[in-house]
């Protein structure tokens, strides 16, 4: 049976009008002009899978994108991915060996050669390059979470001011909040559809991360940031590297952001010098002004039964990370059923290639993204300690978990102890 050309094309002009509904969704233009000239010259700070992820995202959005330069700490990092993308992409990826940096400061080698840049490092690095990148001018895309700590959130807070000040365009890795589905959904529970929102539910139940083993000559610093997941400094818990992107979802639906948080966790399957200082499982009880709840679970365990999701229950019915809502005795109230969209990543970084080309809207993502950000700190900061964390003195915290100044051979704060151990957070400690 042939298909109809005249359907076909009525059905995808349908989907590109329902998702313009949501955020302008439509194709930029390829001959449009950045800062008067043919191209945006971009350029990918933290060369991991997320950061050549989002560069493939970017460069799909326009043929007006050209990425110019390339920084990590890691050689087999840069070259893995300046592969990957030169051989999908052999017109718009123009990284002579000249742009193409490593070390520490790479950072700021890359931001100086373009005109917006993706920041995908470990986030503990976050504010320092945030900083520059807007110092310079620069439109910029970070990836979550922006912020490990109190005084990395009130630099991101700081810096996203400035760049609405300078009428630079920020998106942030958040990407459910792109997501179609997801905001239709979410549009329905504001509009009542499911009643008042009583409590909210997130998990994010996942297997091990990959543990790199320790290398001949290698320094602590290099060890740190290979296995970073296993590090608060540079991932911010399992809250904040993974939780966050439902945590976030709940932010929204509320519309506010929770004010003081308890909870509890530890380490049942991590043990060990190859394991790093983080809980493998974790309990948070999230309390909103309006009194609501939010119970977020997470862990790290393998063979276990594993969910990433969320539900939201009110009054009249739930919703679910399905994209669906029912009745209090089960009855579907409504279902996203279209399979077709473009992914929320794919149309995150349309709106940010399009914002900078200025065929669609000035974005600005910075508030959000910090305030979620510091839901997940200060969710941390109650497991570790045991104590109810008040979310305004979580913020004005002068507690820095990430080191001032870096050198390969630096010695580490959190440098293990004689027999090799990382010293893990105990309940029953302050740190407020």
């Amino acid at each position: 049976m042939k298909t109809n050309p005249r359907r076909k094309f009525i059905k995808q002009t349908s989907k590109t009008v329902a998702a313009g509904m949501v955020f302008s969704h439509l194709p930029v233009f390829s001959n449009a002009n950045v800062f008067g000239q043919e191209k945006i010259k971009l350029g990918l700070v933290g060369c991991g899978g997320r950061g050549t992820g989002a560069i493939f995202q970017a460069l799909t959005a326009s043929k007006s994108v050209e990425l110019v330069a390339m920084g990590d700490v890691f050689q087999h990092e840069l070259d893995n991915s300046f592969q990957r993308v030169s051989k999908d992409f052999p017109t718009q990826v123009s990284v002579p060996g000249e742009r193409q940096f490593l070390g520490l400061d790479a950072y700021k080698k890359v931001i100086d050669e373009c005109d917006a840049v993706i920041l995908a490092t470990p986030p503990g690095f976050r504010p320092d390059h945030f900083e520059y990148a807007i110092a310079s001018g620069k439109h910029v895309f970070l990836e979550k979470p922006l912020a490990v700590d109190g005084p990395g959130y009130r630099r991101i807070i700081e810096t996203g001011k400035l760049a609405t000040e300078k009428k630079l365009n920020v998106v942030v890795g958040l990407q459910s909040r792109y997501e179609i589905a997801l905001n239709k959904m979410v549009e329905k529970i504001h509009a009542g559809d499911i009643g008042d929102v009583l409590s909210m539910d997130v998990y994010y139940n996942i297997g091990l991360a990959t543990v790199h083993p320790r290398k001949p000559g290698q320094t602590e610093l290099e060890y740190q940031i290979s296995n970073w997941h296993y590090f608060n400094w540079l991932w911010g818990g399992q809250l904040a590297g993974q939780a966050i992107h439902q945590i976030d979802v709940v932010n929204w639906i509320k519309k506010n952001y929770p004010i003081k948080a308890s909870g509890m966790g530890g380490r049942a399957m991590l043990k060990g010098p190859d394991h790093g200082e983080i809980f493998d499982h974790h309990y948070v009880e999230y309390e909103y002004a309006d009194g609501t709840k939010l119970h977020v679970q997470c862990r790290q365990m393998d063979n276990c039964a594993n969910r990433l999701g969320f539900n939201i229950q009110g009054s009249k019915g739930k919703a679910d990370e399905r994209f669906q809502m029912v009745d209090l005795k089960g009855n579907s109230l409504w279902r996203y059923r279209d399979k077709d969209d473009p992914s929320s990543s794919q149309i995150e970084q349309d709106e940010f290639i399009g914002a900078i080309l200025g065929d669609k809207p000035y974005v600005n993502n910075t508030k959000y993204g910090a305030e979620s950000s510091m839901t997940t700190i200060m969710g941390r900061m109650a497991i570790e300690s045991g104590e109810i964390i008040d979310l305004e003195k979580a913020k004005a915290s002068n507690l820095s978990i990430v080191p001032s100044e870096f050198s390969w051979d630096m010695k580490m704060p959190n440098a293990p102890l004689e027999d090799g151990n990382y010293v893990i957070p105990k309940p029953g400690i302050p740190v407020l």
